[in-house]
């Protein structure tokens, strides 16, 4: 196999019969090149299939202009739709992204930090695995960090923040399953190391305290966010002496989980079960029935993630400081043929 040719900025400014400095405006995107120079510039850069040394150029200058974006599960839809919002934002304010899965693994998140420095990102967006390893990667990250979804419990927040309203979504849709004469709802909740759980816990309870209902241990199963749980809990409920007449699920993996036991064993839904999802995804509006569920504004914390670490990196250029600063975006409850009164009303 023949061996690459590496352009340089010179082998394009003498194919375009330009100036090094000329071809290099064009390159930055400066508005100081004629239209005919900018023209003659493009054509030799298509022509030897030219790009800029970006590691070298960020040493110079000082930024890289690329953010690195560390998020745990890259199959969860919940995260790919977040990535949208992240990598639209990003190019819209002239970064580029790096992306990297921790499989849910804390000594991965450390490992994907330490390669993000290496590469001298200007700034991470980071979901952690955990609301504790959220601490740890504070601790070792040297650059402006932004948390999407899940936060640190139990200290001060160091860094920006940008999550949805998981208590007031989860207090308004349980409000929603009591308004409808449910009294037995049942809850399979993701780790409880997350702030994001623990909330959504929170919320759901809240709801039904004010609702004068006991507050049911055997109602409350501590899930671990993945489909198998999602069943094994379901089926679990389901086969109880008394079952729950709702079932709110607080993931989109769980929910699935869920059906698949509602199908195995011959559950009516909304009939004899209603059944709530937190995170509405694509296949949510075309099962049968539809799944009422929670829609959390996943793309637009994405996009509102990238701008604060944005201003982060600005106020450091700068050598100012920015307050940390938590971003809250309401989530939306999306009522549809899944849910429906008890079947004793």
């Amino acid at each position: 196999m023949a061996k690459r040719i590496a352009y340089t900025i010179r082998d394009v400014a003498r194919l375009a019969r330009v100036s090094v400095s000329t071809a290099s405006a064009v390159v930055n995107q400066k508005d100081i090149v004629s239209p005919e120079l900018r023209n003659r510039v493009q054509q030799a850069i298509q022509a030897m299939g030219y790009s800029p040394n970006q590691g070298a150029r960020g040493l110079r200058i000082g930024r890289t202009h690329i953010i690195g974006m560390v998020v745990p599960d890259i199959t969860n839809p919940f995260y790919v739709e977040l990535m949208r919002g992240v990598e639209d934002e990003a190019i819209a304010t002239g970064y580029e992204l790096m992306l990297c899965n921790s499989n849910d693994e804390s000594s991965l998140e450390s490992r994907h930090f330490n390669a993000l420095r290496a590469q001298r990102v200007d700034g991470i967006l980071f979901a952690p695995s955990d609301s504790f390893s959220a601490h740890a990667a504070m601790a070792r990250s040297h650059v402006p960090v932004v948390l999407m979804d899940c936060i640190p419990i139990g200290a001060e927040v160091s860094c920006g923040c940008v999550s949805s309203d998981n208590l007031e979504a989860a207090y308004e849709a349980t409000k929603y399953l009591i308004g409808l004469g449910h009294r037995r709802i049942a809850v399979i909740s993701g780790r409880r190391v997350y702030s994001t759980t623990l909330d959504r816990i929170e919320g759901c309870q809240k709801a039904i305290r004010e609702a004068g209902l006991p507050l049911r241990e055997e109602f409350t199963w501590p899930g671990d966010s993945h489909i198998e749980i999602g069943y094994t809990y379901g089926v679990k409920l389901l086969q109880s002496s008394e079952p729950p007449t709702a079932i709110f699920a607080l993931n989109n993996r769980m929910t699935l989980g869920v059906l698949r036991a509602f199908s195995e064993l011959g559950i009516a839904c909304p009939g004899r079960v209603s059944l709530i999802s937190f995170d509405d995804t694509d296949w949510a509006d075309v099962f049968n029935p539809s799944i009422t569920a929670i829609a959390q504004p996943t793309y637009q914390m994405g996009k509102s993630a990238v701008e604060l670490l944005v201003q982060y990196i600005e106020a450091e250029e700068e050598e100012g400081e920015l307050q940390p600063k938590q971003v809250v975006l309401k989530s939306t409850l999306r009522i549809r043929k899944s849910t429906g009164p008890p079947p004793e009303a």
